[in-house]
């Protein structure tokens, strides 16, 4: 599986790392390091996908960088909760996500695919996986949930992760919006 993601700047990235390497260091928290660099997802396509940087080179070459903000603390619940820095969804994120989206797959996934059009919440994630249980959750959302997370950044580039949760996560290829060449590191 290939994960089509934004790459943080430098600042947001630094506040997301230091956050993981305390809840690392306080709660013992470490399933998020597997994917080391701070980002947020689109969607998730196969390996094998046919024309990959094609299709991604088609998607974005009208695309002007713009610029999001971080609004608030989350948790998705349920067996598996995740907590994590949801980002708000304005007009430009959310046409750039659909035409990637309407780009690699059809309406009949998108209501099935928590990533889909109709379901998907930008974010970026904080605690995921077996880390997270009934007996740390309190005091982990007690330890962020007084943190101002309002943060504004430009969104310009879209990259690809590749790997495996087990194998470890690379960055595959690095596409830049319009008159973007570097990320703002």
């Amino acid at each position: 599986m290939k994960a089509l993601v934004t790459l943080l700047p430098d600042r947001i990235s630094e506040m997301v790392h230091l956050i993981w390497h305390e809840l690392e260091r306080d709660f013992n928290f470490r399933s998020v390091l597997v994917t080391p660099y701070p980002h947020f997802t689109y969607c998730v396509v196969e390996d094998s996908t046919e024309g990959l940087y094609e299709k991604i080179e088609a998607t974005i070459e009208s695309v002007d960088p713009f610029t999001v903000r971080t609004e608030y603390l989350g948790v998705f619940s349920g067996e598996s909760p995740v907590v994590y820095i949801g980002i708000a969804r304005i007009p430009e994120l959310s046409r750039f996500h659909d035409a990637l989206w309407r780009r690699f797959f059809g309406p009949e996934r998108d209501a099935q695919d928590l990533y889909g059009i109709a379901h998907w919440i930008p974010h970026i994630t904080l605690i995921f996986g077996r880390d997270l249980n009934r007996e740390n959750f309190c005091p982990a959302m007690e330890r962020l949930v007084f943190r101002d997370f309002h943060r504004e950044f430009e969104v310009n580039n879209l990259a690809i992760l590749s790997g495996s949760l087990e194998g470890g996560i690379e960055i595959e290829k690095i596409f830049y919006f319009r008159g973007k060449h570097t990320l703002d590191r």
